[in-house]
């Protein structure tokens, strides 16, 4: 008998020693919010009811992490095969580690993986490799500021008044969704700047309404070029955002590109962005005026070619321009009509500051200004608008990084190898840190711009308040804009940042000018009032409605 008592005490040790290796286990010395010891699971069941309850992936993160112990760095713990995932809710140290510390991190796989299926040669799905490098360096031109302002502002410019246009059609005492006509706009605004030729989406948005107003039968016209762009990416912004939220992100992407629907839209996308291909390396031989991106790829490329005495391959076959056109084509016209979507919403939640931007605007401008009066008019409130935007908005909520080395956040121990996800979203007051645990760099950049945080600046951060970014020139007297307030991490930052940085602001400075110039932002009815977000591959409101009243103050120049 003292044998089986023996026996059955030696089985139980086994089990015991057995479960114990099933335990998440941790990084040491980091905050978590729940004990390993509590469950083979970590965090899960938290995360996936934070998800439930928010609609968003990476708020929740936050949630049940940094918010939830009150630190600016935690980890969220998940089962023993994957390991735990470090979370950074600090915004100087989301700075620093963003565009001062790339030696230490990289992309990180979490967010390679969900892009490589689909688009293995984007710049997305590759890590910063001498390939990586290369790609950039041909692309590079394209964010010229002086070829956006010259080939590409006219084109945003046509484009919001195309918008204009077709809200002054819209505008009723109803309520309307902006967010489709601003997925319209900017996508019409992303294919110009990309291919050079004219999309319609909105001017075709236009003709149909106008045919329903006049109780006339919708024509079965021919739709412009390229109008099989909306639904396509439509498909693979929500298949990619859907994919992102299960289990196995990488394995639901592979699967996805095996199904009918995909090939139907690698196969439609791909023949149409070869023929604007093909119109554009025509264009190329005839002329050295650049008219769009793909001009200066083709330009790039063909000096390349001379320079290292070979000649130029076509770039139809191009397996990297191509996937980088549809990484650019999804990425640059959903981010900006979800940021324009949290404009509208502001003013309509904040009417003396819209009141105050469209004062201001028609003190500057007695008719509808210019692509050239927009930018080179000073207008410090103007810019401090938009900057609060993209920092309330938080439109791109996390980024995901990776520890090349062994290193240090804010004075924990950060092991090679593990993934970070920084919080990008500056909505919330900072957690208290100890300067002196942070990174010399951060420290020194810090030492130069102020702490802004400690200040007006740093006051109220779940409100929308352009003020905060405006400051007393001392010299003058005048109000000027300072773009240092507080650390500006709406779009990434450093090497690895939005390639599309330039574009976005050009476009959204145009939108914001010509909107308030001919519309009032009218309250809305109770059931469209909630701020909640909804996030798909970038954060854009729940409820993106508008009512809207034209005004007639502005004139169009003849």
């Amino acid at each position: 008998m003292m044998l089986l008592y023996v026996c059955l005490a030696g089985v139980g040790l086994v089990l015991l020693i057995q479960r114990r290796k099933l335990y998440p286990k941790p990084y040491p010395g980091i905050p978590y919010a729940k004990a390993p010891t509590a469950g083979l699971i970590g965090d899960v069941l938290d995360l996936l009811s934070a998800i439930q309850e928010s609609n968003e992936v990476a708020d929740s993160m936050f949630a049940v992490s940094t918010r939830k112990l009150g630190t600016p760095i935690s980890q969220v713990i998940f089962p023993r095969f994957r390991e735990p995932l470090i979370i950074v809710d600090d915004p100087y140290e989301v700075e620093d580690i963003l565009t001062r510390r790339h030696s230490e991190f990289d992309k990180s796989p979490m967010a390679v993986d969900i892009f490589t299926p689909m688009f293995a040669h984007g710049t997305l799905s590759q890590f910063t490799t001498p390939q990586l490098k290369a790609q950039k360096r041909l692309w590079a031109e394209a964010m010229n500021t002086s070829f956006l302002r010259q080939a590409v502002a006219p084109r945003v410019h046509e484009t919001i008044q195309d918008l204009v246009h077709l809200w002054r059609l819209k505008a009723s005492d109803q309520a309307f969704n902006a967010h489709d006509d601003f997925m319209s706009a900017t996508l019409d605004v992303i294919w110009g700047a990309l291919i050079g030729e004219t999309l319609g989406t909105v001017r075709q948005d236009i003709r149909k309404l106008q045919s329903r107003r006049a109780g006339d039968k919708v024509q079965q016209e021919k739709l412009p070029r390229g109008a099989f762009v909306r639904p396509q990416v439509a498909y693979i912004n929500e298949t990619i955002s859907r994919n992102s939220r299960t289990l196995v992100p990488t394995w639901s992407q592979k699967l996805e590109t095996y199904t009918p629907r995909y090939r139907k839209f690698r196969k439609t996308v791909t023949e149409e962005v070869t023929l604007a291909m093909r119109n554009a390396a025509d264009r190329f031989e005839r002329t050295d005026t650049a008219s769009c991106m793909m001009d200066l790829v083709l330009r790039r490329r063909a000096l390349d070619a001379e320079k290292a005495g070979i000649t130029m391959s076509d770039p139809t076959t191009d397996p990297a321009i191509l996937d980088e056109m549809f990484v650019i084509l999804v990425g640059g016209y959903d981010s900006t009509a979800s940021t324009l979507s949290w404009f509208v919403r502001f003013m309509e939640t904040c009417p003396a500051i819209q009141s105050q931007l469209r004062s201001i605007l028609q003190g500057k401008f007695q008719q509808l200004p210019s692509v050239s009066q927009i930018f080179d008019t000073d207008i410090p409130y103007l810019d401090a608008v938009c900057e609060e935007t993209f920092r309330l908005a938080g439109t791109s909520k996390g980024n995901l990084r990776q520890a090349m080395v062994d290193t240090e956040i804010l004075g924990y121990k950060i092991p090679k190898g593990a993934e970070v996800l920084l919080n990008m979203h500056i909505n919330a007051s900072p957690y208290p840190v100890d300067d002196s645990k942070r990174s010399l760099s951060s420290q020194t950049a810090i030492a130069k711009h102020g702490n802004g945080f400690m200040g007006a600046a740093g006051q109220n951060l779940n409100s929308f308040e352009p003020r905060r970014w405006l400051e007393e020139d001392l010299v003058t007297g005048r109000e000027v804009f300072n773009a240092y307030s507080l650390p500006s991490l709406a779009f990434g930052g450093g090497y690895r940042g939005c390639f599309g940085r330039k574009l976005a602001n050009i476009e959204f400075r145009i939108a914001v000018a010509l909107l308030i110039l001919n519309f009032e932002f009218l309250e809305l009815p109770e059931e469209y009032k909630t701020m909640r977000a909804c996030e798909s591959i970038f954060r854009h409101p729940e409820a993106p409605f508008v009512r809207i009243q034209p005004l007639e103050s502005i004139k169009t120049p003849a």
